[in-house]
């Protein structure tokens, strides 16, 4: 995985997350939390433009624990993703896709592969309604590249039965930038 290991995190239902709970602003809760598309959440309410850095994509096999998120069979074909979305050339947060195989459009594959678009933009452009489940938020605690970082993770359905497992970990220059717009606009 483009992150490390993700199974020893602590993930953590939004259904029963606390924000407060985790000294968490209600701005930053947000952006873990929401259930509709990041990028275009992040664009209204924060005007943050985000750029896409594609930095791999490549045929693999989701191992057992994506399989049981995306419902499909352990070792089943899928397309790994790997990205940052930058803002003003700073880097927000970076993102791991895994989209099975199966059922997947392949011009969508090769949209994809032009690394132009975030993911979830590309599938709401095409038309397609999109669910969010198995939304899970998490906190690195170890000493490594991410610690102290957020994380969340969660599963996207379109209605044409397109699945994507996604895992997002968020640069302290987000919040930053989140706290930096809320002040101006609550002055």
């Amino acid at each position: 995985m483009f992150f490390g290991s993700l199974q020893s995190l602590d993930w953590l239902s939004v259904r029963t997350w606390r924000a407060d709970e985790h000294g968490v602003s209600r701005d930053m809760a947000a952006v873990l939390t929401i259930a509709g598309s990041l990028t275009r959440f992040l664009e209204r309410h924060y005007a943050m433009r985000l750029e896409v850095r594609l930095h791999d994509q490549f045929m693999d096999r989701a191992d057992s624990s994506e399989a049981m998120l995306l419902a499909c069979d352990g070792g089943a074909p899928a397309l790994r993703r790997h990205v940052s979305l930058l803002h003003r050339k700073s880097v927000m947060f970076d993102a791991e896709s895994v989209l099975p195989l199966d059922g997947l459009p392949a011009d969508l594959i090769g949209e994809l592969q032009e690394g132009c678009k975030p993911l979830g933009n590309l599938l709401l452009d095409r038309g397609l309604l999109l669910a969010r489940s198995d939304l899970c938020v998490a906190r690195f605690v170890d000493e490594g590249l991410h610690a102290g970082r957020w994380a969340r993770r969660s599963v996207l359905r379109s209605e044409s039965g397109t699945r994507a497992l996604v895992v997002e970990v968020f640069h302290n220059e987000i919040w930053s930038r989140i706290a930096q717009t809320a002040r101006r606009y609550r002055s």
